[in-house]
């Protein structure tokens, strides 16, 4: 029912908020979300992702580019189809690697294709001695989020890629207390929406007597949303588990005895010049974050169990079912488009 001359129409305004929203949430929400994604480093950032996401079709994409090696037919179907994986790792991961690296311009860090001369991190003692970050005395000074035993193979790995700026910045990464208590309002706040929704379509009955509520309505709206939050999550997760993580975190005994530095030097990298820099991380900050980038193997990889245990289930192709999985989480957010837009035309 159109509102006499001159009166606010609550009900227009109400249908078309989305729709005049849209463009804006297009605009902001896609380089809002990369950022978002390329420092994603655990399941709460997964979570947090998930609800109520900002640019649904840029993590979809994001997920294809990402894991478009083992579904190459996704990746052609975007138009990726001949992009190579530096301009994936540049847009939306946190690892640096022989084709990526980050460097300090003097006013910011920026991540850039190409190799730096920049030094991997040394550790400075109140003393005065210096050691490089791979040394024996580094093994007794951090707590590691690996086996002691693989001290070797691991650090000899992070030698070969340059450091990461971005993560070792101070408060760059909350604790995990910190993301989940976000995560958890995150979730709180989906679910009271879904609640509140339901509420209003069949307990208050605050429906308009000129447009009945039609059946399907609210759940399709709440199918959508669940296809939606399940999707998020799964893409989210793919571009995360891409890039491995590596924690170094001083023991609290030695916090207030050694700083971390590197060094960089003087080079031009993809045609722009870097000067050199003594960078260090804040004093209350001796901690290093080394994620590098491990990628998803295409080729087949099978795990035997023993007969006696599981008869029928000799062997698992790992490498299918992390395929099934990345597929899936794409038509999850796809269905959801689908569902979402229906339940908003008629709830």
């Amino acid at each position: 029912m159109d509102s006499p001359e001159g009166e606010f129409d609550g009900n227009d305004f109400a249908n078309n908020l989305f729709s005049d929203l849209a463009p804006l949430l297009t605009l902001f929400g896609e380089q809002v979300t990369k950022q978002f994604l390329s420092m994603s480093v655990g399941w709460a950032d997964n979570v947090l992702l998930a609800m109520g996401p900002l640019g649904i079709l840029t993590i979809v994409v994001s997920a294809i580019r990402v894991a478009g090696e083992t579904v190459p037919n996704l990746k052609a179907l975007i138009g990726r189809a001949r992009e190579d994986r530096a301009s994936v790792e540049v847009e939306l991961l946190s690892s640096t690697s022989r084709e990526v690296c980050e460097l300090w311009t003097g006013t910011q860090i920026v991540r850039v294709r190409g190799q730096p001369l920049i030094s991997q991190p040394f550790i400075m003692t109140d003393t005065g001695n210096v050691y490089p970050l791979w040394n024996d005395v580094a093994q007794g000074t951090f707590e590691v989020n690996f086996m002691a035993q693989d001290w070797d193979r691991e650090t000899s790995l992070l030698a070969k890629v340059p450091p990461n700026l971005g993560l070792n910045i101070s408060g760059a990464i909350p604790s995990n207390r910190e993301m989940w208590m976000w995560a958890a309002l995150g979730t709180v706040l989906q679910l009271a929406s879904l609640v509140v929704s339901g509420t209003v379509t069949y307990r208050w009955n605050l429906a308009q007597v000129e447009v009945p509520t039609t059946t399907y309505g609210y759940p399709c709206y709440l199918l959508g949303t669940l296809l939606l939050t399940l999707g998020v999550l799964l893409c989210g997760h793919i571009v995360e588990t891409v890039s491995k993580e590596r924690t170094f975190r001083c023991k609290a005994k030695m916090r207030k005895r050694v700083r971390i530095f590197r060094i960089q030097l003087a080079a031009t990298v993809n045609d722009q010049h870097f000067d050199s820099y003594l960078i260090f991380n804040s004093p209350e900050n001796p901690d290093v974050y080394a994620p590098f980038y491990q990628g998803m193997k295409k080729n087949t990889r099978y795990v035997h169990y023993p007969p006696a245990r599981i008869p029928l289930f000799s062997n698992i192709n790992i490498c299918e079912i992390l395929c099934n999985c990345r597929i899936s989480a794409v038509i999850h957010g796809l269905c959801h488009t689908i569902t979402y837009f229906i339940s908003e035309s008629v709830i």
